[in-house]
């Protein structure tokens, strides 16, 4: 019947939709959805209506891989490891080493350790001792920063601490080495404990560990360099009490250790000017800093620890 109503030359196109929509009316092709009720059969009882609540919209997903160019990275380049958070446990570091227990790996020439060496003028020692070890060793890069006249107390002169936090730690490095004190004999800023003083020990040890928290990463070493025995009277009874501060501060942070330089430039316990064979001096005239050859003595069993870490 559709066919012949369209058929029929003399019909006007208006007429054939006319006939074509009154045949879909009446074999209920145009009626509502099955199940729809009509407003009267929605009506209850009482004559009063019930709305129905409309259906939640779900947000759509958002794409995990996409080849726009100008999306995010991550979107680009889905990283396998995000959702699963693998290696951001230290141990991960552990297992993925050759000897499967050792937090750095293995110093080569294909893959060097990368070491940072910095602090104040105290730090040259390690400094001088890394450039002459290490400088011509294929399996380790060095970088040096020697900030001189700062320290742990003096933030409103230099924020290690910030600057650590902003421009190191997130560097290429294997193995962060940290030496500074030798201006700490004074007050914090703002505060009234004396050096030594149990309040000016707690502010002290808490910003050291600030330090050394803000250098730490997963596989990596965090060195803290204890100060060496001081000669001028000043500066003598700074290193005793400062480096067990640093040393328990130190401790308080995964992948951190304290090494003490009286181990290896002290005798007996007390200052030493020279040392080793033909007794060579290993420190400067004014009694705090260290000479090249006293930054070797120093630094040998810090490269020691370091390749022992390592595997």
């Amino acid at each position: 019947m559709i066919l012949q109503e369209l058929r029929r030359p003399r019909r006007s196109l208006r007429a054939a939709v006319a006939a074509v929509v009154v045949c879909l009316l009446a074999s209920g092709l145009l009626g509502g959805p099955a199940g729809a009720q009509t407003d009267d059969e929605a009506s209850t009882d009482d004559g009063a209506s019930e709305e129905m609540p409309a259906p939640e919209q779900v947000p759509e997903p958002a794409p995990r891989v996409t080849e726009d160019p100008w999306a995010d990275p991550v979107l680009r380049w889905p990283d396998p490891l995000s959702e699963s958070q693998l290696g951001t446990e230290p141990t991960y570091y552990w297992f993925a080493r050759d000897d499967r227990q050792s937090l750095l790996p293995a110093a080569t020439p294909e893959r060097p350790l990368r070491v940072w060496s910095g602090g104040d003028s105290i730090s040259g020692g390690p400094v001088y001792g890394f450039r002459q070890l290490i400088a011509d060793d294929e399996r380790f890069r060095f970088t040096e920063d020697i900030i001189k006249s700062t320290g742990v107390v003096t933030d409103w002169y230099f924020d290690w601490v910030t600057y650590m936090a902003t421009e190191v730690a997130e560097g290429p490095y294997d193995v962060i080495v940290l030496a500074m004190g030798a201006n700490d004999k004074q007050r914090f800023r703002g505060f009234p404990e004396r050096f030594g003083e149990p309040e000016w020990n707690e502010r002290y040890q808490a910003r050291v560990r600030d330090l050394v928290a803000a250098a730490a990463r997963p596989g990596r070493l965090v060195i803290w360099v204890g100060l060496p025995p001081l000669q001028p009277r000043h500066f003598a009874p700074l290193p005793g009490v400062v480096n067990p501060l640093a040393a328990a501060a130190a401790a308080e942070v995964d992948g951190a250790i304290y090494m003490d330089s009286f181990d290896a430039v002290a005798v007996d316990g007390a200052y030493a000017r020279r040392l080793g064979p033909g007794q060579r001096n290993i420190r400067t005239q004014d009694g705090i800093h260290y000479t090249y050859y006293g930054g070797i003595v120093l630094t040998e069993p810090i490269l020691a620890e370091i390749e022992r870490r390592s595997g």
